[in-house]
């Protein structure tokens, strides 16, 4: 009878865990992935699963009916437009302002001259996130080409799908070099790498990065939703992003 009695809990609980799903921009991958593990010991029984990639490509995918139950993207826009289109039920609301930086792993890599280095004779691919969907490879051509340098380096380029591809390729040495989001230039991956080094890009060099969330039409009829929506505006979800150089409020 206790054995009865105890699989019936345990069947109970099972049935009311609640599980979502997140899209994610991937500079997001360290510091959600942390957040989400603090979320959990609040909310033990449940599940949070975490999608990463560009922005532009979760957008579509929210338009097209994916199951996502909330979406961060490193670009607010995206999250106006399918609040506009009704995709998104929460109001745009800003988490974070992301900044970029040039990063290499190559011995003759020199932060203190900054662009310098994409120029220079030991470089022959340049990583860079693909500009047409992914927010932090459009900031990099910005500040390239704020800075001159764009047109005369862009035979150079090695586009990734999103910003942690672009990063893959460096860490690879399928790049010499790159400009990838600061976020990830401290991750353990990156941070913990021999001659890991990296020149922060000066913002007013491209527009803000001003990166936004929201609950999709799917997400507003799952309570756990609301609950991870309102816990990364707590105090510590605000530490960890502020640990991987995200400005936040």
């Amino acid at each position: 009878m206790k054995k009865i009695f105890l699989g019936l809990i345990l069947f109970a609980t099972c049935m009311f865990a609640d599980k979502i799903t997140i899209f994610a921009a991937s500079d997001l991958k360290f510091a959600l992935d942390e957040i989400k593990t603090e979320f959990l010991k609040q909310n033990t029984k449940d599940e949070v699963e975490m999608i990463y990639g560009s922005s532009g490509k979760g957008m579509t995918q929210i338009a097209n009916g994916a199951p996502y139950h909330l979406f961060f993207s490193a670009d607010m826009d995206f999250v106006e437009k399918l609040y506009k289109s009704g995709d998104i039920t929460t109001k745009p609301k800003p988490y974070a302002l992301g900044r970029v930086v040039i990063w290499s792993k190559h011995k003759n890599f020199k932060p203190e001259l900054g662009f310098e280095n994409l120029k220079a004779p030991w470089v022959d691919k340049i990583a860079i996130a693909n500009p047409s969907h992914a927010p932090y490879g459009e900031k990099a051509k910005q500040a390239m080409e704020k800075s001159g340098i764009y047109e005369s380096l862009k035979s150079k380029f090695v586009l990734g799908e999103n910003i942690s591809q672009a990063a893959g390729f460096i860490s690879s040495g399928a790049a010499d070099i790159g400009i990838i989001a600061l976020s990830l230039a401290l991750s353990p991956t990156i941070a913990n790498t021999p001659q890991n080094n990296y020149f922060l890009i000066d913002d007013k060099l491209h527009s803000p990065l001003i990166q936004g969330y929201g609950i999709t039409k799917i997400g507003a009829k799952e309570p756990l939703t609301k609950k991870f929506y309102e816990f990364i505006q707590t105090k510590d979800a605000d530490i960890i992003m502020k640990k991987y150089g995200f400005e936040t409020k």
